[in-house]
Order: structure tokens, then C-alpha cells, then sequence
């Protein structure tokens, strides 16, 4: 006679696979639905530059430069370049900013705003 041991099944019982199942089909539909298919919001710059950039760039905090002073048309791709350049990549005592902060989109605007001199009202933190 052998001796046989039996290992019970790490698999569900077919029982309660079917609303499992069920479960599932009713779920999927609804997930699919959320599935961002678009681009994702995007912030206005004066909403980005308060809550990233004015924390520091704010004209009464006195921690980095003021960045929201126009510059000339002719200027407008060099600064924008380097606006790019600093937010991604940090510099001196600034952080760099992922694209999960400060997604493409937004920083495109972002540096069009500043450049063109547009946040020069919305500098001062206004609580």
C-alpha cells in the first residue's frame, strides 16, 4: 500500500471563481472607462507657478531670483531654453523637477508665461 499525502489546491474552488467572475466583467467596463485615453489635466501656468515655483521665486520670500519680470521678444527662446534646462535639471540650491511635477505641457506654458512677463501680477503670494 502506498502512502499518499494530499496536498490541498492553492486554486479557488470553482464555486467562488464564478462571482469572482462575475465580479470582474461587471468591474472591467468601468476600468476601461477610467483609463485616462487623453493628456491629463493641464494646470494653468499662474496655478503651476504658484504651487511649484513661488514658493521660492515669490518676490517676499527672497530665496531664488525673481523669474516673472518679461524679457525682451528676442531674448524669448534663450530664456525659455534655460527656464527648461534649470526646472529639469536643477541648479545651485533649485531641485529638478520631473515631468510628474511639472508635466511637458505645463512647462511649455509655464516658461511662455514668464518670458512674456504674464506672473508679473500673480508674483506675491496672495493668501
Amino acid at each position: 500500500m502506498h502512502n499518499t499525502t494530499t496536498v490541498p489546491s492553492r486554486h479557488l474552488p470553482s464555486l467562488r471563481l464564478k462571482p469572482l467572475a462575475l465580479l470582474g466583467a461587471l468591474l472591467l467596463p468601468s476600468a476601461v472607462a477610467a483609463a485616462p485615453d487623453s493628456e491629463p489635466d493641464v494646470r494653468d501656468p499662474a496655478e503651476v507657478y504658484r504651487q511649484v515655483c513661488a514658493h521660492c521665486h515669490a518676490p517676499d520670500k527672497a530665496v531664488g531670483p525673481e523669474i516673472t519680470m518679461a524679457f525682451p521678444e528676442a531674448a524669448h527662446e534663450a530664456r525659455g531654453d534655460y527656464v527648461r534646462m534649470v526646472v529639469r535639471n536643477g541648479r545651485a540650491a533649485m531641485p529638478s523637477f520631473r515631468e510628474a511635477k511639472i508635466s511637458d505641457p505645463e512647462l511649455e506654458a509655464l516658461i511662455e508665461a514668464l518670458v512674456s512677463g504674464d506672473l508679473a501680477d500673480h508674483s506675491a503670494d496672495k493668501e
